[in-house]
């Protein structure tokens, strides 16, 4: 039956669970509404596998269902597929959208924008004993009773057992019958396709956390996702109509024939992803590198120190000192100190080769110059899936525990801001389906993507949660928050501090130009393991291993203590260079200073 305005569809979908209030222009107080408009909302409460539905076929101005659509907080869900009909289209129970029907121990729902022929529709399998048959009589619940029929025939208990190249192609298929834009959720995964001519056009936005999120406005429904839990979640929205408002980014359109699937907030496949010429949200996908098996690096670090009043005598702690084991090589290593010194080597309480240097002539300035050359192997991959999946929470042996306790506590914040933090890992977990590998590479690239490398944002006090905060920094503050989040996790984590190759033409040369930082995970029957939130990657051939420890002040390349003189004007400039050994004018400073 031809509609005289297209269906509108909504979904949602979190890392946390929301308390949405859903409003519908022409359905609220004082509205003139005089026509029929049908509308339906599905959620799973608490994230359990059953969906609730609340659906009015034939509504007309405001009655008690609108009323509770807008102001029940009850809602506590972490996904929403929401349809309203236009004029035209059947008003009975058994035909309005959403549709849910039980499945696999969960229920799936399902809502579809456009128009099929009804006699191609008709001819789709449904077995020869059917479990799921159309109560309605529409197009689209019997395509969604097909699709139910094909996952039982598969043996798929959720949607992500179908495979989502399956998926995807099946609905094409369907799209050959006419206009379809569907929705589609099992409480775990939203499936979202758009129609090859963009009927009922649908777009996409995230909104990632922590942010003020309020309401969301469209000409046929306002969304309110105000209140401070919203403010901490990350999310994803699909809508027929781009909403203004709330915080949202820009709402981008699906492309014809494209799907995409979210899950806890994010875009975790993409049908388009790579394809020429579309610029897709980038689902999270374990980019793999196309680096050297190995790599030889030349690094020259020079620090300068200059005093207002001159310093009679001083000691120092040095950790410049390359990592040597199996998959970094030391072949040249030496520290000059501008000023005589005194100097002794030895091996901290956490295992960084350090020089306890002593200096006892005056001077205005002192420069420290280490130069070294490192042969960086790429180290053993992170297996995202194999026979052996390693789930979250982790289980310590004591003495494990004892061993790694330096490794497990979480920096002394108010606990109010820990709860936000704590939560906010958990979307990972959730997202990931307690997978512990793929639970920190997702948070990883998380951090890449939805925090700004800003120089001069922050200062060497600033704590994980005003970075979640503010959303920008140096590597520093991208390695303390993703060490935070894996301690809370119960995960040991360290600090690490290194340099890394970045080439001549990469755009975020400054880190090249400075010494990096990263953090370091240890996990069961892999060891520690090198992630680089700051640059969305798994550490390898281009990062060259220096100090490690519980923080940035365990393994701070220099740190000293003046005990006479010194005061006035003090500054510090660090200069770094790291190059492929062998390259021209290896040893040539660069001409300005940065921060890592």
């Amino acid at each position: 039956m031809e509609r005289r305005h297209p269906s509108r569809l909504l979904a949602l979908s979190s890392d946390g669970v929301l308390s949405p209030r859903l409003t519908l222009p022409g359905l609220h107080d004082g509205a003139s509404a005089t026509a029929p408009v049908g509308w339906g909302l599905a959620w799973y409460p608490e994230r359990q596998p059953a969906a609730l539905v609340l659906k009015d076929p034939a509504a007309i101005g405001a009655n008690p269902l609108t009323r509770l659509l807008h102001e029940w907080e009850r809602f506590q869900s972490d996904i929403l597929v929401g349809h309203v009909r236009g004029d035209g289209g059947r008003n009975t129970g058994a035909d309005t959208q959403p549709f849910v029907r039980s499945f696999g121990a969960r229920d799936w729902v399902f809502a579809h924008a456009g128009d099929l022929a009804p006699a191609k529709v008709a001819k789709l399998p449904l077995g020869e004993s059917p479990g799921f048959e159309p109560v309605g009589r529409t197009d689209s619940e019997r395509v969604f009773c097909a699709l139910l029929t094909l996952a039982q025939e598969r043996r798929a208990r959720r949607l992500g057992d179908l495979g989502w190249a399956l998926l995807h192609e099946w609905l094409g298929v369907i799209n050959n019958f006419g206009t379809a834009t569907f929705l589609l959720s099992d409480g775990l995964d939203v499936v979202a396709y758009q129609d090859r001519q963009r009927h009922a056009g649908l777009y996409w936005t995230r909104l990632p956390a922590p942010q003020p999120i309020g309401a969301l406005v469209g000409d046929d429904l306002a969304l309110d996702l105000g209140g401070e839990a919203a403010r901490n979640r990350s999310l994803t929205l699909v809508s027929s109509t781009p909403l203004a408002g709330g915080g949202a980014g820009e709402w981008k359109p699906m492309h014809p024939g494209q799907l995409l699937v979210l899950r806890g907030g994010q875009v975790v496949w993409d049908s388009h992803a790579g394809a020429a010429g579309v610029v897709g949200p980038a689902p999270l996908v374990l980019r793999t590198a196309r680096r050297p098996e190995r790599r030889t690096l030349s690094v020259v670090h020079e620090t300068t120190y200059r005093y207002g009043l001159q310093v009679e005598r001083s000691s120092h702690v040095l950790r410049l000192q390359p990592v040597l084991d199996g998959s970094q090589r030391v072949l040249e290593h030496k520290v000059e100190f501008s000023v005589p010194s005194l100097r002794h080597e030895f091996e901290d309480v956490f295992g960084n080769r350090a020089t306890a240097v002593s200096i006892e002539t005056p001077f205005h300035e002192l420069t420290v110059t280490s130069r070294s050359v490192v042969e960086v192997s790429e180290p053993a991959p992170l297996a995202l899936a194999g026979p052996r999946r390693v789930s979250l929470p982790l289980v310590w042996m004591p003495w494990q525990r004892q061993v790694m306790a330096p490794y497990l506590l979480p920096p002394e914040l108010p606990e109010t801001e820990l709860r936000e933090l704590i939560d906010y890992a958990l979307g990972f977990v959730r997202r990931q389906d307690n997978d512990l590998a793929a639970t920190l590479w997702d948070m990883n690239e998380t951090i890449y993507r939805d925090f700004r490398y800003a120089p001069g944002a922050t200062h060497v006090n600033t704590t994980p949660f005003e970075f979640f905060e503010q959303r920008s920094g140096v590597c520093q503050d991208f390695a303390n928050l993703l060490i935070c989040l894996a301690r809370l996790l119960n995960i040991p984590a360290r600090y690490r501090v290194g340099y890394i190759w970045t080439g001549a033409t990469h755009a975020n040369r400054l880190q090249s130009e400075a010494s990096h930082a990263w953090a370091e995970l240890y996990l069961p029957e892999h060891g520690w393991h090198g992630f680089d939130p700051t640059n969305g990657c798994l550490v390898g051939s281009d990062h060259v291993r220096v100090a490690a420890g519980r923080n940035f002040r365990d393994a701070s390349p220099m740190s000293g203590t003046i005990h006479a003189g010194g005061g006035g004007v003090e500054t510090l400039d660090v200069h770094v260079r790291v190059e492929l050994a062998g390259d021209a004018a290896r040893d040539a400073l660069p001409p300005r200073a940065a921060t890592g």
